[in-house]
């Protein structure tokens, strides 16, 4: 619920190739019960797949139905056929409950040819569990520690509720507003920045450094990077305060407001207003950033606590807080404004979700939300696609050429490392700029839902359109297998009729009054900019190559990609000679794996030889499957 790490730095952003092939094929959560005379309401017996399903080029993308066996497709001729087996489920689809296919004519396939003669898919797979096995650019799989904080919160609830104990009865400081003037000091909780980040400390002395109407700005007294340079700290605070404040008007014109009362939760998870925060908390309503050194022994850039918003609740402050990195603002200032907004989004969506609606959202979708913001603030922050110096760290673009390399099926959307964050952010730029670009957010982040149904419900509003997690999956696959300019991921959402209502006036830098548009710039994923390394092997197996995408030299990496920004050489490795472009096309139905919620495994079968081609289809597992095969067709 939390965003931005130091793993999230160009380097670590290799970290989900980790969770490749390796956990791909055998790890996760295998579907099938133990009892194989009973199958699942998720599931259907490849017992049933006995029938010969026919399609024509034009009813394109075809949805393989449950029953079929072979698919014959016809009117295809010089077209290229695609796939994509897909999890519409909320939990992983194990590998042996997903169907494989076999191009048995019309189509020019070498590969599988040749894997066919090697000795089929059983060869393949126990040796991609070795090759995929390997350890990659990131070694550490700790959970993301923004997950951790956001546990450390529903943690606290279930505890509460374990014992019978409410939580609006927990002990805490009866606060009162304070009046503070710059130069100041007070005690506040901190979290303690380690490895485990699992407690809070009490009673850790910060200083009231900047101090306007709506906001405060305090630093820990004891921070390295405050004491070394005082003048030049104060400085970089005072730019920091005015970007997040103006920033945060823009994002609550489209988010809604952060809560301005302190809540109670009882043993059910039901949340009742206790007071204003303009009466109750130290601080009264002002916004407070806490700024702390969090990077040199952990990897954080900054954070919220859900818990600042409960009376009494351990670990927190009782008013409006965003925590954020000293180190960061001081080196990498870009990113210390762009994390400012990112976190605090939390917080309004936080009030809006779970203190005005009572839902609580799985992990990924809060980050989707939050790297919403980002994206669409990134003109207000002056952050450029390729960034002041080439770095891309600043932008949530920079996650792209990593999910264009490892997509979603692996974990799918609900992994707590960095890999979710990029899986998420892909599916987040592609959702607001096909469905009405602010229109979207607005409607995803001040509705009663959350997750998946949030999005349908999001996508209906705006649109007037009615999908299915399975047809929007579809839809979405559709849209990564080729460019089209001004369609999907490439559509400048600043374009959408009736955006124009939700501009918003901000002051700027020089005090001029602004409107901002929340521009939401086209994105090609298919540019070398987002291109990438094949790290982990697809390239090589067994002396084949896997992999259908266009190469390019490697030299062709813009200086600002993640991949060319990489010590190669300090990572164990050799500097590689051939990047890809366009997300991960593998180039054989018969590879498996399992597949995370919402993922999808794509592929790029072949060009069709001939007007029809054969496809047949069989459960990996020979039981029971739950995926969602679709074949698309492609001049």
């Amino acid at each position: 619920m939390i965003l931005k790490t130091k793993i999230l730095k160009p380097i670590k952003l290799f970290a989900p190739a980790l969770a490749l092939f390796a956990a791909l094929l055998y790890a996760g959560c295998v579907i099938s019960d133990s009892d194989d005379s009973y199958i699942r309401y998720d599931q259907h017996p490849a017992s049933a797949m006995t029938q010969t399903q026919y399609a024509d080029a034009t009813s394109a993308p075809i949805t393989v139905e449950n029953t079929t066996k072979t698919l014959v497709l016809s009117g295809v001729s010089g077209k290229t056929i695609y796939m994509a087996r897909t999890n519409p489920l909320t939990k992983t689809i194990a590998s042996n409950n997903t169907r494989i296919a076999t191009v048995s004519s019309g189509i020019s396939s070498s590969v599988a040819e040749s894997k066919s003669a090697a000795g089929g898919l059983d060869d393949i797979g126990g040796f991609a569990e070795q090759a995929f096995g390997l350890p990659d650019f990131e070694t550490a799989k700790d959970t993301d520690p923004h997950a951790r904080i956001y546990q450390l919160y529903l943690d606290g609830l279930k505890s509460a509720k374990k014992i019978g104990v409410s939580k609006s009865l927990a002990p805490g400081v009866m606060a009162s507003p304070k009046s503070y003037d710059v130069g100041d000091t007070d005690t506040f909780c901190a979290l303690h920045i380690d490895k485990n980040l699992n407690y809070f400390d009490k009673d850790v002395e910060f200083k009231l450094i900047v101090s306007e109407s709506a906001y405060n700005i305090w630093v820990r007294t004891d921070d390295q990077y405050y004491k070394a340079d005082t003048s030049a700290f104060v400085t970089a605070a005072q730019k920091l305060g005015k970007k997040f404040i103006n920033g945060y008007g823009l994002v609550s014109h489209i988010y809604g407001n952060v809560s301005d009362y302190i809540y109670t939760v009882d043993d059910y998870d039901n949340t009742t207003k206790y007071a204003p925060m303009s009466t109750y908390s130290k601080t009264g309503d002002k916004i407070n950033i806490m700024l702390y050194d969090m990077l040199t022994v952990g990897n954080l850039y900054g954070f919220i606590f859900q818990g600042d918003f409960i009376k009494g609740y351990s670990g927190s402050n009782e008013g409006r807080f965003v925590y954020l990195d000293s180190q960061t603002l001081i080196k990498q200032p870009l990113e210390a404004y762009s994390t400012s907004l990112h976190e605090f989004s939390h917080a309004i969506s936080f009030t809006q979700k779970t203190l005005n609606n009572g839902v609580q959202w799985t992990y990924w979708f809060g980050e989707l939300m939050a790297m919403m913001c980002e994206d669409m603030m990134q003109a207000y922050l002056d952050i450029s696609d390729s960034d002041v110096n080439g770095d891309l760290a600043s932008t949530p673009k920079a996650r792209l050429p990593s999910a264009n390399y490892n997509d979603t099926w692996g974990t799918g959307l609900t992994g707590q490392d960095v890999g979710t964050y990029s899986a998420t952010f892909m599916l987040g730029s592609w959702l607001v700029r096909k469905f009405g670009g602010v229109k979207f957010i607005r409607e995803l982040t001040r509705n009663n839902k959350v997750d998946m149904q949030s999005i349908l419900a999001a996508i209906a509003a705006v649109t007037q359109k009615s999908y299915t997690a399975t047809s929007l999956l579809q839809e979405y696959e559709n849209d990564k297998f080729v460019h089209i300019s001004g369609a999907g991921f490439d559509h400048d959402a600043t374009t959408y009729p009736g955006n124009t209502l939700f501009t918003h006036n901000y002051t700027d830098d020089l005090g001029t009054t602004q409107t901002y548009l929340y521009p939401l710039t086209a994105i090609n994923l298919w540019e070398a900019f987002y291109g990438w390394c094949d790290i982990s092997g697809y390239s090589d197996i067994n002396g084949k190559n896997y992999i259908s995408n266009t190469s390019i030299p490697f030299s062709d990496l813009p200086k600002a990609n993640i991949y060319a920004k990489a010590d190669w050489a300090k990572k164990g490795r050799a500097k590689p000679t051939t990047a890809y472009i366009g997300p991960l096309l593998l180039n054989d139905g018969q590879l498996f794996g399992n597949i995370g919620p919402y993922g999808s495994m794509p592929f790029k079968l072949g060009t069709a030889t001939s007007n029809t081609v054969t496809i047949n289809f069989k459960c990996y597992g020979g039981l029971a499957f739950s995926d969602i095969v679709t074949i698309y067709v492609k001049d």
